[in-house]
């Protein structure tokens, strides 16, 4: 426990070995330990048991390197649910908890606190050097040379109940589109009726027969859902352009080696700092496969505190 309250219920640190203290969460009397080769914190010295709060962790470094980016009112903040009392790590003023988590937890025990939590939301920050010390990153440039792209008509008058986002669906799930989803290609549904695709090579010989081809196909889709009617100017109307272009991407990929697997039932947004294959600057956003800088991390959260 990082922080106690004062005869002045105020918040404090340990300031030396013996120092008395009172538990915010459950009143009783702490005293400090603090040593060159221990981080300081407040222990239950009349209680057999270590803290009160049964999610409690021993301190590390890295919790304090986290914690003290944040001013010291939102560190180490109780909250109380349905008498239930437990501190976050971190508690932005908006009501957001940030969990730096340093230490292994067992799949009960997410579920708990995310429920716990949950209400005012909930971010986590682990630590890969713990929690993923053999996992890496794997970063890769590709420079994509052509791009496609295929669209259909958002309105349609022709057909009374036109519903262009049903129709899209079907024509993505197709085959002949799943064919252009290949590991290679970079795929992405944009404007909710225009699907893209970039190449790393010209995988279009001859694109005036791919472009007669893919028309049929989608019409075949239009067909099966509206019949016959409007079906040749539904076909003029398909929209499908190819050309060079080049953008240079980094993909992440993300090689798992003795991988915690409670990390994988998280089911709020997961942060990984430290873990191979990172700058020291970098942050790895788990739930979205990307990374993100450390200092965007702050300069985002901290306007909330």
């Amino acid at each position: 426990m990082r922080y106690a309250l004062n005869d002045k219920k105020e918040k404090i640190e340990v300031s030396f070995s013996g120092e008395l203290a009172v538990c915010e969460i459950c009143k009783a009397n702490v005293k400090g330990r603090k040593g060159e080769q221990r981080i300081k914190h407040w222990y239950h010295y009349k209680n057999k048991r270590t803290d009160c709060d049964d999610w409690h962790e021993p301190i590390s470094e890295w919790h304090l390197t986290w914690q003290n980016l944040f001013p010291v009112k939102n560190r180490e903040v109780t909250l109380v649910k349905n008498g239930i009392s437990h501190r976050a790590d971190i508690l932005l003023d908006n009501g957001l908890v940030i969990e730096v988590q340093n230490s292994p937890l067992k799949l009960m025990e997410v579920e708990k606190r995310e429920r716990f939590y949950g209400r005012n939301n909930l971010i986590w920050i682990l630590n890969g050097d713990t929690l993923a010390k053999n996992s890496m990153l794997k970063k890769e440039l590709f420079t994509y040379r052509y791009m496609l792209t295929i669209s259909i008509p958002k309105s349609f008058v022709y057909v009374e109940d036109y519903d262009f986002r049903a129709l899209m669906e079907e024509v993505s799930k197709s085959n002949e589109i799943a064919y252009l989803k290949s590991e290679e290609n970079l795929y992405e549904l944009i404007n909710e009726n225009t699907m893209t695709f970039k190449f790393l090579d010209n995988q279009i010989e001859n694109f005036y027969l791919f472009e007669v081809q893919y028309r049929y196909y989608i019409a075949c889709v239009y067909e099966t859902r509206y019949g016959q009617t409007g079906l040749e100017k539904f076909r003029n109307q398909i929209a499908i352009e190819y050309g060079s272009i080049r953008e240079t991407i980094m993909e992440i990929k993300l090689i798992k080696k003795y991988w915690k697997k409670f990390v994988d039932t998280m089911e709020f947004p997961v942060f990984i700092d430290n873990l191979q294959g990172m700058e020291e600057n970098e942050l790895y956003y788990y739930s979205e496969n990307r990374t993100i800088s450390k200092e965007k991390f702050m300069d985002h959260y901290l306007k909330y505190t």
